[in-house]
C-alpha cells in the first residue's frame, strides 16, 4: 500500500527533474549580430558578385515571382 504513493512522489519528482532540465540554457551558447555574418570566408561570396550569375538570378526570381 505504501508503495504505490512514494512511487508517485517518484516519478513526481523524475517529471519536475527533467521539466527543469528541459529548460536549461547551456552558458556556451553564443549570441550573433543578425544580418552579420562571421563565419569563414564564403566561396560563392565572389560568385554573386559576377554580373552573369546575378543577372540569372534575377531572371529567375523574376520568372517565378510574376505569377504571384
Amino acid at each position: 500500500m505504501k508503495l504505490l504513493p512514494s512511487a508517485g512522489i517518484v516519478m513526481l519528482m523524475a517529471l519536475a527533474t527533467a521539466t527543469a532540465a528541459g529548460c536549461y540554457r547551456s552558458p556556451d551558447t553564443t549570441w550573433y549580430t543578425p544580418h552579420v555574418y562571421k563565419g569563414s570566408e564564403d566561396p560563392l561570396l565572389g560568385k554573386l558578385q559576377e554580373r552573369g550569375l546575378q543577372q540569372q538570378l534575377e531572371e529567375r526570381f523574376r520568372a517565378v515571382q510574376t505569377d504571384r
